[in-house]
Protein backbone atom coordinates (compact mmCIF):
# COMPACT_ATOMS: atom_id res chain seq x y z
CA UNK A 1 0.00 0.00 0.00
CA UNK A 2 2.42 2.50 1.14
CA UNK A 3 5.28 1.50 -1.99
CA UNK A 4 1.88 1.91 -4.45
CA UNK A 5 1.03 5.32 -3.04
CA UNK A 6 5.22 6.69 -2.98
CA UNK A 7 4.82 5.52 -6.73
CA UNK A 8 1.99 7.77 -7.76
CA UNK A 9 2.59 10.33 -5.25
CA UNK A 10 6.47 10.65 -7.08
CA UNK A 11 5.27 10.03 -10.86
CA UNK A 12 2.51 12.64 -10.40
CA UNK A 13 5.10 15.16 -8.83
CA UNK A 14 7.79 14.73 -11.76
CA UNK A 15 4.75 15.22 -14.46
CA UNK A 16 3.59 17.98 -12.58
CA UNK A 17 6.13 20.41 -10.94
CA UNK A 18 7.93 21.90 -13.90
CA UNK A 19 4.78 23.08 -15.58
CA UNK A 20 4.66 25.19 -12.57
CA UNK A 21 7.20 27.49 -14.90
CA UNK A 22 3.44 28.74 -16.98
CA UNK A 23 2.96 30.54 -13.55
CA UNK A 24 4.42 33.20 -14.86
CA UNK A 25 5.58 32.31 -18.13
CA UNK A 26 5.56 35.65 -19.58
CA UNK A 27 7.85 37.43 -17.29
CA UNK A 28 9.91 34.77 -16.18
CA UNK A 29 12.16 34.83 -12.74
CA UNK A 30 15.87 34.87 -13.74
CA UNK A 31 18.90 34.33 -11.83
CA UNK A 32 19.30 30.90 -12.37
CA UNK A 33 15.56 30.30 -10.60
CA UNK A 34 14.35 27.51 -12.89
CA UNK A 35 17.75 25.26 -11.96
CA UNK A 36 16.41 23.97 -8.75
CA UNK A 37 13.16 23.77 -10.00
CA UNK A 38 13.98 21.48 -13.13
CA UNK A 39 16.76 19.77 -11.09
CA UNK A 40 14.59 18.31 -8.21
CA UNK A 41 12.00 16.68 -10.73
CA UNK A 42 14.64 15.46 -12.94
CA UNK A 43 16.64 13.77 -9.84
CA UNK A 44 13.29 12.04 -8.47
CA UNK A 45 12.58 10.77 -12.00
CA UNK A 46 15.65 8.96 -12.18
CA UNK A 47 15.68 7.09 -9.20
CA UNK A 48 12.46 6.31 -9.69
CA UNK A 49 12.95 4.98 -13.03
CA UNK A 50 16.22 2.91 -11.42
CA UNK A 51 13.66 2.12 -8.31
CA UNK A 52 10.68 0.68 -11.05
CA UNK A 53 13.15 -1.74 -12.49
CA UNK A 54 12.49 -4.25 -9.39
CA UNK A 55 9.27 -4.12 -9.11
CA UNK A 56 6.54 -5.99 -11.18
CA UNK A 57 5.41 -3.30 -13.60
CA UNK A 58 5.25 -4.19 -17.45
CA UNK A 59 8.48 -3.79 -19.32
CA UNK A 60 6.75 -1.56 -22.01
CA UNK A 61 5.44 0.84 -18.94
CA UNK A 62 9.28 0.53 -17.91
CA UNK A 63 10.64 1.43 -20.75
CA UNK A 64 8.34 4.06 -21.67
CA UNK A 65 9.05 6.00 -17.92
CA UNK A 66 13.17 5.30 -17.99
CA UNK A 67 12.47 7.44 -21.70
CA UNK A 68 10.24 9.75 -20.28
CA UNK A 69 12.86 10.52 -17.29
CA UNK A 70 15.91 10.73 -19.98
CA UNK A 71 13.96 13.40 -21.97
CA UNK A 72 13.32 15.42 -18.39
CA UNK A 73 16.85 14.82 -17.68
CA UNK A 74 18.19 16.12 -21.23
CA UNK A 75 15.58 19.32 -20.98
CA UNK A 76 17.34 20.15 -17.59
CA UNK A 77 20.73 19.42 -19.55
CA UNK A 78 19.90 21.91 -22.09
CA UNK A 79 17.85 24.47 -20.24
CA UNK A 80 20.75 24.51 -17.40
CA UNK A 81 22.87 27.16 -18.51
CA UNK A 82 19.68 29.08 -20.06
CA UNK A 83 17.99 32.25 -18.18
CA UNK A 84 14.69 30.40 -17.99
CA UNK A 85 13.33 27.21 -20.02
CA UNK A 86 11.91 26.66 -22.84
CA UNK A 87 7.75 26.51 -21.27
CA UNK A 88 6.48 24.71 -24.22
CA UNK A 89 9.28 21.73 -24.31
CA UNK A 90 8.15 21.24 -20.39
CA UNK A 91 4.76 21.60 -21.12
CA UNK A 92 5.31 19.04 -24.37
CA UNK A 93 7.62 16.14 -21.78
CA UNK A 94 5.02 16.82 -18.38
CA UNK A 95 1.98 15.93 -20.63
CA UNK A 96 3.79 13.05 -21.82
CA UNK A 97 4.43 12.26 -18.06
CA UNK A 98 0.96 12.27 -17.36
CA UNK A 99 -0.50 10.09 -20.52
CA UNK A 100 2.44 7.76 -19.21
CA UNK A 101 0.63 7.96 -15.74
CA UNK A 102 -2.71 7.77 -16.98
CA UNK A 103 -1.84 4.35 -18.46
CA UNK A 104 0.71 2.74 -15.39
CA UNK A 105 -1.97 3.91 -13.03
CA UNK A 106 -4.21 0.61 -13.08
CA UNK A 107 -1.04 -1.41 -13.31
CA UNK A 108 0.36 0.24 -10.11
CA UNK A 109 -3.16 0.04 -8.37
CA UNK A 110 -3.85 -3.60 -9.42
CA UNK A 111 -7.58 -2.76 -10.28
CA UNK A 112 -9.57 -1.14 -12.99
CA UNK A 113 -9.49 3.35 -12.71
CA UNK A 114 -11.82 4.93 -14.75
CA UNK A 115 -11.18 8.52 -16.16
CA UNK A 116 -12.60 10.40 -12.98
CA UNK A 117 -10.03 8.32 -10.82
CA UNK A 118 -7.10 9.78 -12.97
CA UNK A 119 -8.73 13.52 -13.10
CA UNK A 120 -8.90 13.59 -9.59
CA UNK A 121 -5.36 12.19 -9.17
CA UNK A 122 -4.25 14.91 -11.64
CA UNK A 123 -5.65 17.30 -10.01
CA UNK A 124 -4.46 16.49 -6.56
CA UNK A 125 -0.73 16.28 -8.60
CA UNK A 126 -1.06 19.78 -9.49
CA UNK A 127 -2.65 20.87 -5.90
CA UNK A 128 0.93 19.84 -3.83
CA UNK A 129 3.10 20.88 -7.10
CA UNK A 130 1.54 24.13 -7.19
CA UNK A 131 1.60 24.64 -2.72
CA UNK A 132 5.33 23.38 -2.63
CA UNK A 133 6.30 25.86 -6.14
CA UNK A 134 5.00 29.04 -4.10
CA UNK A 135 6.66 27.56 -1.03
CA UNK A 136 9.99 27.54 -2.75
CA UNK A 137 8.98 30.32 -4.57
CA UNK A 138 8.94 32.53 -1.18
CA UNK A 139 12.13 31.20 -0.02
CA UNK A 140 13.67 32.97 -3.16
CA UNK A 141 12.49 36.10 -1.75
CA UNK A 142 15.14 35.61 1.03
CA UNK A 143 17.83 35.66 -1.68
CA UNK A 144 16.88 37.84 -4.22
CA UNK A 145 15.72 41.29 -2.73
CA UNK A 146 13.23 43.52 -4.51
CA UNK A 147 11.49 40.68 -6.39
CA UNK A 148 8.06 41.98 -7.09
CA UNK A 149 5.42 40.79 -4.79
CA UNK A 150 3.09 39.59 -7.86
CA UNK A 151 5.19 36.84 -8.35
CA UNK A 152 4.25 35.13 -4.91
CA UNK A 153 0.48 35.96 -5.37
CA UNK A 154 0.07 34.50 -8.90
CA UNK A 155 1.45 31.37 -7.61
CA UNK A 156 -0.80 31.58 -4.38
CA UNK A 157 -3.88 32.20 -6.63
CA UNK A 158 -3.15 28.77 -9.10
CA UNK A 159 -3.03 27.25 -5.62
CA UNK A 160 -6.10 28.35 -5.04
CA UNK A 161 -7.63 27.64 -8.02
CA UNK A 162 -6.86 24.38 -8.15
CA UNK A 163 -7.99 23.73 -4.28
CA UNK A 164 -11.63 25.55 -5.50
CA UNK A 165 -11.90 22.95 -8.23
CA UNK A 166 -11.20 19.99 -5.84
CA UNK A 167 -13.26 21.52 -3.49
CA UNK A 168 -16.19 21.63 -5.97
CA UNK A 169 -15.28 17.97 -7.22
CA UNK A 170 -15.48 16.28 -3.26
CA UNK A 171 -18.77 17.82 -3.09
CA UNK A 172 -20.50 16.63 -6.00
CA UNK A 173 -19.12 13.13 -5.52
CA UNK A 174 -20.12 12.78 -1.90
CA UNK A 175 -23.88 12.88 -2.74
CA UNK A 176 -23.83 10.93 -6.44
CA UNK A 177 -21.24 8.43 -6.26
CA UNK A 178 -22.08 5.12 -4.55
CA UNK A 179 -19.30 2.72 -3.43
CA UNK A 180 -20.26 -1.34 -1.98
CA UNK A 181 -20.23 -1.59 1.55
CA UNK A 182 -21.62 -4.45 3.85
CA UNK A 183 -22.95 -6.08 0.12
CA UNK A 184 -24.88 -3.17 -0.73
CA UNK A 185 -24.46 -0.21 -2.80
CA UNK A 186 -24.64 3.51 -0.22
CA UNK A 187 -24.33 6.98 -1.02
CA UNK A 188 -20.00 7.95 -0.12
CA UNK A 189 -21.34 10.36 2.55
CA UNK A 190 -23.20 7.65 4.23
CA UNK A 191 -20.13 5.46 3.78
CA UNK A 192 -18.00 8.57 5.17
CA UNK A 193 -19.89 8.19 8.51
CA UNK A 194 -18.80 4.61 8.98
CA UNK A 195 -15.84 3.52 11.11
CA UNK A 196 -14.03 2.12 7.48
CA UNK A 197 -14.70 5.44 6.09
CA UNK A 198 -14.57 7.80 8.51
CA UNK A 199 -11.17 9.00 7.34
CA UNK A 200 -12.53 10.34 4.49
CA UNK A 201 -13.49 13.25 6.09
CA UNK A 202 -9.15 13.52 7.04
CA UNK A 203 -8.75 13.96 3.48
CA UNK A 204 -11.44 16.64 3.08
CA UNK A 205 -10.27 18.74 5.66
CA UNK A 206 -6.74 18.64 5.51
CA UNK A 207 -6.24 17.86 1.88
CA UNK A 208 -8.63 20.89 1.03
CA UNK A 209 -10.96 22.56 3.37
CA UNK A 210 -7.93 23.84 6.05
CA UNK A 211 -5.60 24.73 2.71
CA UNK A 212 -8.62 27.03 1.76
CA UNK A 213 -9.18 28.58 5.09
CA UNK A 214 -5.08 29.01 5.23
CA UNK A 215 -4.67 31.08 1.59
CA UNK A 216 -7.04 33.69 3.12
CA UNK A 217 -3.72 34.38 6.00
CA UNK A 218 -0.95 33.79 3.00
CA UNK A 219 -2.76 36.64 1.22
CA UNK A 220 -3.60 39.02 4.06
CA UNK A 221 0.30 38.41 4.96
CA UNK A 222 1.30 38.82 1.57
CA UNK A 223 -0.60 42.31 1.27
CA UNK A 224 1.52 43.85 3.96
CA UNK A 225 4.67 42.23 1.82
CA UNK A 226 5.73 39.94 4.40
CA UNK A 227 6.88 37.28 2.11
CA UNK A 228 8.96 35.88 5.40
CA UNK A 229 5.65 34.88 6.74
CA UNK A 230 3.94 34.30 4.07
CA UNK A 231 6.14 31.28 2.95
CA UNK A 232 5.94 30.02 6.38
CA UNK A 233 1.98 29.67 6.74
CA UNK A 234 2.88 27.59 3.29
CA UNK A 235 4.74 25.51 4.44
CA UNK A 236 1.72 24.53 7.03
CA UNK A 237 -0.05 24.38 4.39
CA UNK A 238 1.94 22.05 1.99
CA UNK A 239 2.56 19.56 5.30
CA UNK A 240 -1.86 19.95 5.23
CA UNK A 241 -1.66 18.81 1.64
CA UNK A 242 0.39 15.92 1.58
CA UNK A 243 -1.31 14.17 5.01
CA UNK A 244 -4.89 14.61 2.36
CA UNK A 245 -3.42 13.83 -0.41
CA UNK A 246 -1.92 10.16 1.10
CA UNK A 247 -5.54 9.64 2.63
CA UNK A 248 -7.13 10.25 -0.87
CA UNK A 249 -5.06 7.80 -2.45
CA UNK A 250 -5.15 5.11 0.94
CA UNK A 251 -9.38 5.39 -0.32
CA UNK A 252 -8.42 4.85 -3.99
CA UNK A 253 -6.13 2.45 -3.56
CA UNK A 254 -8.33 0.45 -1.15
CA UNK A 255 -11.83 1.27 -1.83
CA UNK A 256 -11.69 2.12 -5.27
CA UNK A 257 -13.22 5.67 -4.23
CA UNK A 258 -11.95 8.56 -6.35
CA UNK A 259 -12.22 12.42 -4.48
Amino acid sequence: MLSKITILSLLLFVAIYPLCFWINFKDPLKQNFHRFHLGLPALVAGVLAVFLISTNMEDPLKMLLAGWATALLMLTFVSWKKESPNVFWVALVCLTGLSIFAISMEDIIGKGVGSAAIFLSILGGFIFSSCLYAMNLGHWYLNVHGLPIHYLKRAVYVFGLFLVARFLADGVLLFTVKTAYLGEMVPLYKFSLTTEGFFIWLALFFGTFFPLFGIYFVLDTLSVKNTQSATGILYALLCSVLIGDITYKYYLIQFGIAL
